[in-house]
This record gives C-alpha cells, structure tokens and sequence, in this order.
C-alpha cells in the first residue's frame, strides 16, 4: 500500500436468528491526494524557506514544516519528494531558483494588484 491510498476492509457477520448467518462486506478504497505545483523541487523548497524566513509559518522546526510539504505536495518533476531532496536545496539555493521564486512573487503581486 503506497502513502496515497487508504484500504479498509470490513467483515460483519450477523446472527440473525440464532442458527443462520448473513455477512456483511464493505471496502473502502479511497486515494488521498497531493497538492500539485509546477514548481520544481528547488523552487519549493526556496519558496518554503523565504515563508518560513518571513515568520508565515510559525513551525519552530524548519524540518518538520519541509516534512509536511514533502507529503503533501508533488511538483512538477517529481510525484514523490524526498525529504532529504527538499532540505539540501533548503539550505543550498542557486541564482536560477532565486530569480524564479522573485518572479513568481512579482506575478503574484501584480496579480492582488490588479483585483
């Protein structure tokens, strides 16, 4: 069973009538899904630290908020991100990453703008 699907399984058995028994089955099969994003794995990651830089998110523990973001969240290139993956561009992040999330912002902000 991957992280996405959640099996249940329920055998019920009845005695109705004291000698008879009727079963009862019910599955339950349900995927949970990701937030999906076209950012990359460095682009998220960046995008993570400068929230988390800016006090928006208020986790004390930088690992534990990348944990959640590498559960929750697919990008572009990747349906499963590793946590290891996540925290080295975290911590490590080149001008191309930089100048992509600041253009990101700036069509973010252009965006309130304009509402």
């Amino acid at each position: 069973m991957t992280k996405q699907e959640l099996d249940i399984n329920l055998n019920i058995n009845v005695d109705v009538s004291g000698s008879r028994k009727q079963g009862v089955n019910a599955t339950l099969n349900e995927q949970i899904g990701k937030v999906e994003t076209d950012f990359s794995v460095a682009q998220l990651a960046y995008f993570c630290r400068v929230m988390y830089d800016l006090k928006y998110f208020q986790n004390k523990n930088q690992t534990d908020m990348l944990k959640v973001a590498a559960n929750n969240f697919t990008t572009s290139n990747a349906q499963e991100i590793s946590i290891k993956s996540l925290k080295a561009k975290y911590y490590s992040v080149d001008n191309s990453t930089r100048e992509s999330i600041k253009k990101r912002l700036i069509e973010m902000l252009n965006y309130v703008n304009q509402k």
